[in-house]
């Protein structure tokens, strides 16, 4: 008799990774800025001082509170995900360990051991059509959630500016182009301050 393929792909690996890699990021990310808005308190400096101010964007992303919530949502979702990929790599497990127990003891003909191999073998490649496709919507709601977040620091900084009068507000981040700004013009917290207070009120309608 043909020897059998004794094949197991663990799909489940893909989608695990994520979550994980995702919380240590969000982990990192609050370290490296979670005391730039301490550091920012003080004088908020007026147009009249030139009219350009920044943001620390990604302190201020990283603190928040829509940021937090939306990012335990995802989360969530990744969990569901993991979860039911985890039973269904078991079901693919136990099925596996049954078709090798009955070929290795001779207890089906040929005919059926193969009608067998041949079902586990589309079981697997289901199992890691399922992941690929968990991990790509997974990345399509991280995107979504990023540009959730953006748009709402964009509104808010529109606001914001109706009282202040500033001429620019930018956006400065590790990965941005601009290369040194005075701290006098930083006026993260102040905007942290006045958008987490505008998140709490909505959410509390």
């Amino acid at each position: 008799m043909k020897k059998p393929i004794l094949f197991f792909i663990p799909a489940i690996v893909g989608v695990s990774l994520l979550i994980s890699c995702n919380n240590k990021k969000a982990s990192e990310q609050e370290e490296q800025t979670g005391t730039a808005v301490s550091q920012t308190t003080g004088t908020i400096p007026s147009a009249a001082d030139g009219g350009i101010v920044y943001v620390e964007l990604d302190s201020l992303t990283a603190n928040y509170l829509m940021t937090k919530d939306l990012s335990e949502e995802l989360e969530e979702k990744m969990k569901k995900l993991d979860a039911d990929l985890t039973n269904k790599q078991r079901t693919f497990q136990s099925n596996f360990n049954d078709f090798r127990n009955k070929y290795e003891k001779g207890l089906e003909t040929r005919a059926k051991l193969a009608e067998i191999e041949q079902s586990l073998a589309a079981e697997e490649q289901n199992l890691m059509q399922l992941a690929e496709r968990y991990r790509m919507e997974m990345a399509e709601e991280q995107a979504v959630m990023q540009r959730k977040i953006l748009q709402a620091i964009m509104d808010y900084l529109k606001e914001y500016n109706k009282e202040k009068g500033y001429k620019y507000i930018l956006g400065n981040a590790f990965d941005a182009k601009i290369l040194y700004a005075d701290p006098m013009l930083d006026i993260t917290a102040s905007v942290l301050d006045g958008i987490n207070t505008k998140y709490k009120t909505e959410q509390k309608k």
